[in-house]
């Protein structure tokens, strides 16, 4: 039986507020908004226009023009070449875009990083850090500085602030001067940190001879030859070479030797022989390089470096003196560092 609606007596019915789906459909009054919607699209179009009148004010007035562009860090780079390379547009401040500043001045070699930061209402801040000189550089009437990354920059009179401290190089290789091994500047520079603490005795130069042939001279008068740099196992072999001399420390004495050289060609088995004493034009040359402006050096008075097996002659006297034998230490190569 289906379901009745019972009804008690004396309960009035009240009608419900829903809809009935199948009931007739009367469509909502609507209210006449001719007049308000016609009033927001007066005050919208208003605001745009004061919006686009506030932009074009900031984009073209001339109090907000790039009129003053501020470089700090630069040390080795001249400010002329840092806004050279930045090219900031002399427009409105607002349309400075700093990530392609950044990015032209990030191709330049020496600069390690940058920032760029603009200052209302005209003023782009530009910020470099500069790659530090790792060697002096000498070839022929040439001195330049070399970074870690093989960037080059001639060293002048205003650059001549970052000269203490950096090692030098006197290269007396013939013709034009060739490219550095990767890494070789940065071997160098960190043994030449470590020098005095180690040895005792100060770095005067490191030398390649005109027969490719690399040492280092020290201020007691003693020569640490390395052997030829003819190719990258050569420049990788350095550190080795400078861990056996530094094991050479309290069996021979660098402070007061009584040898010229020590050759580590052969890490096992280091040479020593000859007198010690720096030759007269290596120590013209050193002091020549501290100037940025300098005679080319006497590349035919500089001796050749001591090779294996080739003790060097002594100079002609009229007393003859004998010549030192070379004596060999027969060390084990240095055990790796844990």
């Amino acid at each position: 039986m289906g379901r009745r609606f019972h009804v008690p007596a004396g309960v009035p019915l009240e009608a419900s507020p829903r809809r009935r789906r199948h009931g007739p459909r009367h469509a909502a009054p609507v209210a006449d908004s001719h007049h308000g919607s016609r009033f927001r699209r007066v005050a919208a179009a208003g605001f745009l226009l004061v919006q686009v009148g506030i932009l074009a004010a900031l984009l073209f007035s001339p109090a907000f023009k790039v009129h003053t562009v501020d470089v700090v860090g630069d040390h080795l780079l001249s400010r002329d070449a840092v806004v050279a390379a930045a090219r900031v547009p002399q427009t409105s401040l607002f349309t400075v875009d700093g990530d392609a500043i950044r990015a032209r001045l990030a191709a330049l070699p020496w600069v390690r990083t940058a920032t760029v930061t603009t200052q209302l209402p005209s003023t782009v801040h530009i910020a470099v850090t500069e790659w530090q000189p790792d060697l002096l550089l000498r070839h022929g009437s040439d001195s330049t500085f070399v970074a870690a990354n093989g960037a080059t920059l001639g060293f002048t009179q205003s650059r001549a602030a970052a000269r203490p401290g950096v090692p030098l190089l006197l290269d007396y290789r013939p013709g034009g001067q060739q490219q550095l091994g990767s890494g070789f500047a940065e071997i160098l520079a960190s043994a030449a940190q470590r020098w005095k603490a180690t040895f005792g005795c100060s770095l005067d130069a490191y030398v390649i001879s005109s027969s490719n042939v690399f040492s280092a001279w020290c201020g007691t008068g003693w020569q640490a030859v390395f052997g030829s740099l003819d190719s990258s196992d050569a420049v990788a072999a350095v550190p080795g070479q400078l861990e056996v001399l530094a094991a050479l420390k309290g069996k021979v004495n660098f402070v007061s030797p009584a040898f010229g050289y020590v050759n580590l060609e052969n890490p096992s088995a280091p040479a020593i022989g000859g007198k010690p004493g720096e030759p007269a034009a290596l120590l013209s040359d050193i002091a020549a390089s501290t100037l940025p402006t300098s005679a080319p050096p006497q590349t035919a008075v500089v001796p050749e470096a001591p090779t294996a097996g080739n003790s060097p002659t002594p100079t002609p006297s009229p007393t003859p003196r004998p010549t030192p034998t070379p004596f060999v230490f027969n060390l084990a190569p240095p055990s790796p560092r844990r």
